[in-house]
């Protein structure tokens, strides 16, 4: 099964993100938007993996949140990846927390990876995805038009890492979560992982 490791977003940022989405894909930039239910910020992209590797994944990940607290990531700003003038890819960015959110990241690859899985090559880059453009061009009338919706998200509560499979098909992708591993709540509590 295709699998990847995220931070799911809480419906009403899901909502807001969607009623953004709505007012500025007629901006004249072929692209396929991201169903609001699927926008997440992934941690770690795993591709292929096995049944039997669900548990020492969830292992892995329990060990690299060990020391992670519960912690706020607020989202702001749009932009486009690798570049305006070549998109491929627009979305929206992290304002705050991205320290914490990276130092987790680079902990939960060094972990998987003692698994098999290729350390990642690239720095990370912590965005949400809202749209992948048709073909890679110029992306400045998108990039307008997102600049008439400015956007700030309240604080988000981070308070578990999900396990997600990705099915795909021609109407796009279908997410659902495997597992979770929640963050410490204090010094004293344990990390665990709980079937989802």
């Amino acid at each position: 099964m295709r699998a990847f490791i995220a931070i799911n977003l809480p419906e009403p940022v899901r909502r807001e993100l969607g009623e953004i989405i709505e007012r500025i894909r007629n901006a004249g930039t072929p692209a396929r938007w991201v169903p609001p239910e699927n926008l997440h910020v992934t941690v770690k992209f795993l591709d292929e993996i096995r049944q039997d590797q669900v548990r020492p994944i969830i292992g892995a990940i329990t060990l690299a949140v060990n020391q992670c607290h519960p912690f706020e990531l607020r989202l702001g700003g749009f932009g486009c990846f690798p570049n305006e003038r070549k998109a491929r890819i627009f979305w929206t960015g992290i304002e705050s927390g991205f320290d914490t959110l990276k130092s987790l990241a680079r902990e939960i690859d060094h972990q998987v990876a003692t698994l098999g899985f290729a350390l990642e090559p690239r720095p990370f880059s912590a965005h949400i995805t809202l749209a992948r453009l048709r073909e890679p061009g110029p992306a400045d009338r998108l990039s307008r038009a997102a600049a008439h919706v400015p956007y700030h998200s309240d604080p988000i509560p981070v308070t578990q890492i999900d396990l997600m499979r990705s099915v795909l098909s021609p109407g796009g992708a279908a997410y659902s979560v495997i597992d979770s591993v929640h963050l410490r709540e204090s010094a004293s509590s344990n990390s665990s992982a709980t079937a989802g």
